[in-house]
């Protein structure tokens, strides 16, 4: 029961920090447009994306882009950048309190990593622009590696984290 518990309060803790985050982010460079349209103009897809799809992210593909916008001095994506680190970190934290074994809790945020893991690759294979998206990447050429090497390095990293911040042995 702890493992689903871990597992149930790491996916809610990850779909509701990665939807706040990127509100907040849009809505302080003023793109309330965005906003809107994640509700409305494929809502489907688009919520999807910014629900789940955070630790679908490979980390060395966040990092790099992190460096990328420090570089070109772009505080906007510099932000959408950093939520995908932050929003598994606070699930990872979550999960962690929670869990009542750390285990169960490394666990909880593995398979919270799984979960994202295929629902980037089912918007990969079905929506065009998802894979440019996730991966930086074209399906071609090596974007199914980086989803799943990714939400599986993921998973172990912010598993790790959520393991260390256990109260519980």
């Amino acid at each position: 029961m702890s493992l689903l518990k871990a597992f149930l309060f790491s996916l809610l803790a990850l779909m509701v920090s990665n939807l706040l985050l990127v509100i907040i982010v849009y809505a302080s460079f003023g793109r309330f447009d965005i906003i809107i349209s994640i509700f409305t103009a494929d809502a489907s897809t688009n919520l999807f994306y910014q629900l789940f799809s955070s630790m679908g992210h490979a980390i060395w593909v966040s990092v790099d882009r992190i460096a990328y916008h420090i570089v070109n001095d772009n505080l906007f994506f510099l932000f959408l950048s950093l939520v995908v680190l932050v929003a598994p970190l606070i699930a990872a934290i979550v999960a962690g309190r929670v869990g009542e074994k750390r285990i169960h809790s490394f666990f909880g945020v593995f398979l919270t990593s799984i979960v994202s893991m295929i629902v980037s690759m089912i918007m990969i294979f079905y929506i065009d622009p998802y894979d440019i998206l996730i991966t930086s990447e074209y399906l071609g050429n090596g974007a199914l590696f980086i989803v799943v090497g990714g939400s599986l390095l993921n998973g172990l990293i912010f598993g790790l984290i959520a393991f260390f911040t256990t109260k519980r042995k």
